[in-house]
């Protein structure tokens, strides 16, 4: 607990101002009630949409007993250092990451610009390196009690090493994301092999399915996209590429056929054509890989660099 505090030591004001990482925020009405429940009250302010509020630091009653007056006003000036917020929101802003042998402790404020207290339950939150996901997990922050109106509570926690979605620490930016389960984006982080697929397949490739499955960004929500991952020429000139579907529908995704164009890296055709998608079968936030083979005829240009392509789905 506070092991911030350790590399912070002899550090001046505007070496910590440096510290505060983007905020991430959300509009309270995104929420559901597994993810926070707002405290109405009587004397709820009439401001406007687009209000700005400027927040307070609250303590957690055991931060206020356990800290010490120096820490506090620590605390207290990078809380003063955090932008306004528009009224309506909740927001996280992280400001100590450190790595250890068991995964990264993050320190972070969660801040709420409303006329009413706010107690964040269940959250999905992610870090993200340079706006890629590094890690996601489900938080219980039941402990971090009601946060009182327009204020901001920091709160520490530890990502595992197993919510890292891959072990490449180089980046020059980080950040904590909330994630909202009224978001107008899925995540389709579930993958599903077909058997007789993934019989043929080797732990690495499964592995590196999972790896970019897990990676990939959210989804609008009600949409399907698919992502080209792999790509090759066999020696007879066919054309093998490997998609994956993400299904962010509410319903299971089952297409009758598809029109499949790839392009290389000058931007010309490679191969094009409808194919029979009958056997395509995604379920609702799951991504299911599929491989579709080009024969010979259909291939436009034999000799196309591959190394960068482009796939599009009809």
């Amino acid at each position: 607990m506070f092991s911030f505090f350790k590399n912070w030591f002899g550090k001046e004001q505007s070496e910590l101002k440096k510290e505060l990482q983007e905020e991430a925020v959300v509009d309270v009405n995104e929420l559901s009630d597994a993810e926070a429940a707002v405290e109405k009250s009587a004397n709820e302010s009439k401001a406007p949409v687009g209000t700005k509020v400027h927040t307070e630091l609250s303590l957690h009653p055991m931060w206020e007993q356990e800290l010490d007056s120096e820490k506090k006003y620590t605390l207290r000036f990078l809380q003063a250092e955090l932008p306004d917020m528009v009224r309506g929101m909740i927001s996280v802003t992280g400001f100590s990451m450190i790595p250890g042998p068991s995964g990264l402790t993050v320190t972070m404020f969660f801040r709420n610009s409303l006329d009413h207290a706010v107690r964040i339950k269940n959250i999905r939150l992610a870090i993200y390196l340079d706006d890629k996901p590094f890690a996601r997990m489900n938080v219980d922050l039941s402990d971090l009690g009601a946060i009182p109106p327009r204020s901001s509570r920091p709160w520490e926690m530890l990502f595992p090493e197993e919510t890292f979605l891959h072990d490449n620490f180089t980046f020059k930016r980080w950040k904590v994301v909330m994630k909202a389960g009224k978001s107008s984006h899925v995540w389709p982080n579930h993958l599903e092999l077909d058997p007789e697929m993934e019989k043929r397949m080797t732990e690495r490739q499964k592995d590196r399915l999972e790896a970019l499955t897990n990676s990939l960004p959210p989804i609008p929500a009600e949409t399907v996209q698919v992502t080209g991952f792999d790509i090759g020429m066999t020696k007879d000139g066919k054309l093998v590429a490997g998609m994956l579907f993400r299904n962010g529908m509410k319903q299971m995704y089952h297409p009758d056929k598809l029109k499949l164009t790839i392009s290389d890296t000058d931007g010309d055709v490679v191969a094009a054509g409808s194919v029979d998608a009958s056997t395509v079968r995604v379920k609702p936030g799951y991504s299911r890989p599929w491989i579709i083979v080009f024969p010979p005829n259909s291939v436009k240009k034999p000799n196309a660099n591959l190394r960068r392509w482009v796939l599009d789905v009809e």
